[in-house]
């Protein structure tokens, strides 16, 4: 359905759908060469108020229109122009009436549309169905806005006709029409009479399936599926369709198994692996899809999206070489190149092969990881040793991106952190909140420097600048809590922060962290063991398995200590968190 008819703005030139084009020149065939205006060389009547035509000429009155039909399509497309939409509904009402050709028709009822006059609209849509029986498009258009004003049954037959005529996909065809509804509930009403209207027919549990799951009727749309799968056994549509429904109900394994069983009994079934090798990846089950998608690439050992999920899966599993076999054939393939070069530029940064990260970084020209790559370039050109190159670039990219200098100064700052410039960090940050003040995310970030810094007031400042302006910043009240639990003796002030926190993100694992390290703080051992424990799971920062490891030696348990820190360093061989704890305990 067209929803774009005219242009807007003062000034503006005529713009028109191609409907609306065929209308006009439909109109000026009709005039058989005349010219577009009234006889005795008018033009069209003011669109403000238009009058309409007397039956006949009086003397020293104004002669009708010589083609009424001209008239009232030329009325109406200036009236639309003018914003004056109920002229232009009226006048084109009354061309759909006049016209013959269900062009008109059409048009009249994407402008009654356009302005939201359902009456009108629907008053247009009949005239087309009348014109045009054969025009799925003109009753289905007509079927929604019988949908809309509640009548029901006259959206039944209409749709009933779309059925008839619309071939295999019929009823897809009409559960996706009614998918454009508001009023779901209604739109999903008028399916499910349309399927017990054709109850032996898989396809029409289907389509009312499909429609349930958009109206977030997950378990009708279970029950359709399993109906349909009945009837179908085995229909991969269907199954495709009850895996969405299962996971919508939260029950993700029996989606998987499911999905597992028909992979592996159907192996060449393209569409059944790929949902469940994506399946897989949303569960974080990225082994069992890693090797799904092998499995998916020997059948067809070119298609750029298996390639491309491999490539992503083996740097989930830190395979390097797998990862670079994979993105580099991508790349090759002329297929998502900026993605594939900007995560081989990743590949090689993590690596500490600077050179090839700066060459795949650089080959990143367009799209969403553009900026990324050149803020990358910066920190691996400091990394090697040209901090005055990677700073000259990110000032040059706030210069050509302002609306992004919030984001850079960040850059720029983190790469000052990571190069223990900390006093150059801190003053850039207070150069770029004399630009921004109160900025949250720059007096977060100042606040991080200072902690390294001992300037502990502040620290406590620029967070409290933030709690001032969003009382439930949760990484100001946990960086605030965390901070007087580690560095002061202000523990229950601390805790009253960190429960906020967790309260607003309950399964976060560095708040959770947050508690456990304050309750250490308090004294209560068997408390903190238990969310320290919880973080761990969630979660493999070395700073977690450091607070972890302090707390069961602590409580005497020495030999589990050694293990949680050994594990974690084989995880993080650089953290200096873990090498420090390490030389407190472990002299």
């Amino acid at each position: 359905m067209v929803l774009y008819i005219w242009g807007r703005g003062p000034g503006r030139q005529i713009k028109m759908d191609a409907s609306a084009r065929q209308i006009l020149s439909l109109a000026a065939a009709l005039l058989l060469g005349g010219c577009a205006v009234l006889p005795g060389g008018r033009a069209p009547a003011p669109v403000e108020a238009p009058a309409p035509a007397p039956a006949a000429a009086a003397a020293g009155e104004e002669e009708p229109p010589a083609d009424p039909l001209m008239y009232h399509i030329l009325v109406g497309e200036i009236a639309g122009q003018r914003d004056a939409l109920d002229v232009a509904v009226r006048h084109y009402l009354e061309a759909a009436r006049l016209a013959r050709d269900p062009r008109v028709a059409a048009r009249a009822t994407r402008i009654a549309v356009y302005a939201r006059r359902q009456a009108g609209a629907i008053a247009a849509a009949e005239r087309w169905v009348a014109l045009a029986p054969g025009d799925l498009d003109a009753r289905q258009t007509l079927a929604i806005l019988y949908v809309r004003t509640g009548r029901t049954d006259d959206a039944l037959a209409q749709l009933r006709e779309v059925l008839k005529a619309g071939g295999e996909r019929a009823f897809d065809t009409v559960a996706a029409v009614l998918a454009r509804e508001k009023d779901r509930e209604r739109a999903l009403a008028v399916m499910d009479r349309l399927r017990r209207e054709a109850a032996t027919r898989p396809e029409a549990h289907l389509a009312y399936a499909r429609l349930a799951l958009h109206a977030g009727k997950s378990e009708a749309a279970l029950a359709a599926a399993d109906e349909a799968l009945h009837r179908r056994p085995a229909w991969t549509e269907a199954l495709l369709v009850r895996a969405r429904a299962l996971v919508r109900l939260d029950r993700r394994d029996e989606a998987l198994a499911d999905l597992r069983r028909g992979a592996h009994a159907r192996p060449k079934d393209w569409r059944l692996g790929l949902a469940y090798a994506r399946m897989l990846v949303e569960a974080r089950r990225f082994d069992e899809a890693r090797a799904e998608f092998s499995r998916l690439n020997a059948l067809r050992p070119d298609d750029p999206d298996v390639i491309h999920a491999l490539g992503l899966l083996a740097i989930e599993a830190r395979d390097w070489d797998a990862a670079v076999r994979y993105l580099g054939r991508l790349y090759a393939m002329g297929k998502r190149r900026d993605e594939a070069a900007y995560f081989l530029g990743s590949i090689f940064e993590t690596r500490k092969r600077y050179d090839e990260a700066l060459r795949w970084f650089g080959r990143v020209q367009r799209g969403e990881y553009r900026l990324d790559a050149q803020v990358r370039i910066a920190r691996v050109r400091a990394r090697k040793g040209d901090m005055a190159g990677a700073r000259a670039l990110l000032k040059a990219m706030r210069r050509q991106h302002p609306a992004l200098a919030v984001r850079l100064f960040l850059a720029e700052g983190e790469i000052l952190a990571e190069h223990k410039r900390h006093r150059e960090a801190l003053a850039l940050y207070t150069r770029a909140l004399a630009k921004l003040p109160d900025n949250p995310d720059l007096l977060y970030a100042r606040a991080l420097v200072a902690e390294k810094l001992d300037r502990l007031d502040l620290v406590e400042a620029d967070l409290r600048r933030i709690l001032a302006k969003d009382p439930d910043n949760v990484h100001a009240l946990n960086a605030l809590g965390y901070t007087l639990a580690d560095r002061t003796d202000r523990y229950q002030e601390a805790l009253r922060y960190i429960r906020r926190a967790l309260e607003l993100k309950p399964d976060n694992a560095a708040i959770i962290d947050s508690m456990g390290w304050v309750q250490y703080r308090l004294g209560n051992y068997e408390l903190a063991l238990k969310y320290l424990r919880r973080a761990r799971e969630l979660s493999n920062d070395p700073e977690i398995a450091a607070h972890l490891g302090e707390v069961l030696w602590v409580m005497g348990d020495r030999p589990a200590a050694r293990q949680v820190w050994e594990s974690a360093l084989k995880e993080s061989p650089e953290s200096e968190i873990l090498r420090r704890v390490l030389r407190r305990f472990l002299k």
